[in-house]
């Protein structure tokens, strides 16, 4: 879909918020804001806007006041905080509200590292304003940073907190760390109870990855509304393939699709039969499945035949069986026949589970994660299962 890139500006507290927007065509559009992170600017979150706007979202980033290390909005980095980057936000979000083009009952936020942070204590005050929260790889580690005195790659006495603190190119005013000394960031975050995508990196060396498990289960308290999407070997920000693998989800997510299943394969061999211009070739493997609907452990057997006729995909089959436990504890197995004919990945999924029997008649895709020893198969299901889990309790 088309769009046009429009400059726009707002104001909190005097200071002037930059930013850009990315209008496809339409009335009454759905709204997308994504919040860059610590240091960056818009430019570091601008190929997930201009996605959203192809999807046909009206889509917007921003400069934090005094939040970039080259930004265009006002403001000092002395005077920034997690909070006042939560009051630009806030500021954006009227601004966007006010235009006649938007729908702003249908409102999502995203946010990477910082940004996710500000999005998710933003979307815990605004509650059901808020139609979707995504989190990418958010910074709640701030709080825990500040009261150890150990922020990014600033180090400092937390019981003595000096004017400035200097962060690499960056510095930092007092209220940066002392504001958020006495914050429990889960508690924080807690209220909201829309629908939230959390991806973050396995590899993640700036905020360690328990910090999306307790996002998750924090998120999870009052019902199974958080999906946790875990980047084998992503680090701190997205690049190459796993950026791809993130968008994918986020694709997924908006389109009110769940994560039930999350395969870990382990490819153990390979054998190659051709035919004249045909050839197949078959893939056994072994491996896992993880998640907080079910986990267990592929069953022998399990292969990918794989057919092709002039290199080109006649049609792959991936036919194996899992046995293990649903969310209930019960133990069940899980029958998965996954195939793509060239357009995507179709898989079949039937169980004796009574907690997943919404799976036997569940329209699912499949998204892969490839790598070298085998791929990362996330099963995705429509949006009727959103509430399954409340409704089993």
């Amino acid at each position: 879909m088309s769009y046009t890139v429009n400059q726009f500006e707002c104001i909190r507290s005097g200071l002037v918020i930059r930013g850009t927007e990315y209008r496809p065509q339409g009335k009454k559009l759905p709204v997308v804001i994504v919040s860059h992170g610590f240091m960056a600017n818009q430019n570091s979150v601008r190929n997930y806007v201009r996605q959203f706007a192809k999807w046909g979202y009206a889509a917007y980033c921003f400069d934090f006041n005094g939040g970039c290390l080259k930004g265009k909005s006002d403001g000092r980095t002395t005077d920034m905080t997690v909070f006042t980057e939560k009051e630009d936000l806030m500021a954006v979000i009227e601004y966007v509200r006010s235009l006649p083009y938007v729908d702003a009952s249908h409102l999502t936020l995203m946010g990477c590292s910082q940004g996710g942070f500000v999005s998710a204590l933003t979307a815990a005050e605004l509650k059901s304003q808020v139609e979707k929260l995504i989190l990418f790889y958010p910074a709640l580690c701030i709080p825990d940073d500040a009261r150890r005195g150990q922020m990014m790659m600033a180090k400092f006495d937390p019981q003595n907190i000096p004017a400035t603190i200097k962060c690499g190119p960056f510095l930092l005013g007092r209220n940066y760390a002392a504001s958020v000394l006495s914050v429990d960031p889960f508690e924080e975050i807690r209220p909201y109870e829309g629908p939230v995508l959390i991806v973050h990196g396995a590899a993640d060396r700036i905020v360690a990855l328990d910090y999306a498990k307790k996002a998750q289960k924090a998120y999870n308290v009052s019902g199974n509304h958080c999906d946790l999407v875990i980047l084998d070997g992503a680090g701190h920000g997205f690049r190459g393939k796993n950026d791809v693998s993130a968008v994918e989800a986020v694709a997924q997510f908006m389109q009110g699709r769940r994560n039930v299943l999350t395969i870990d394969v382990q490819v153990t061999g390979c054998s190659r039969k051709r035919k004249g211009l045909s050839s197949i070739t078959t893939l056994p493997f072994t491996g896992s499945a993880s998640g907080e609907w079910f986990h267990g452990e592929i069953q022998p057997g399990a292969a990918d035949v794989q057919q092709r006729y002039l290199g080109k995909i006649v049609r792959f089959c991936a036919d194996y069986v899992l046995k293990g436990e649903d969310y209930a504890g019960v133990k069940c197995q899980i029958h998965i026949v996954n195939t793509n004919t060239g357009r995507g990945w179709k898989p079949t999924v039937t169980t004796d589970s009574e907690v997943l029997s919404f799976l036997n008649d569940a329209d699912c895709i499949a998204i892969l994660e490839n790598r070298r020893q085998g791929p990362v198969v996330r099963i995705y299901c429509e949006s009727i299962i959103a509430g399954y889990r409340e409704r089993a309790h």
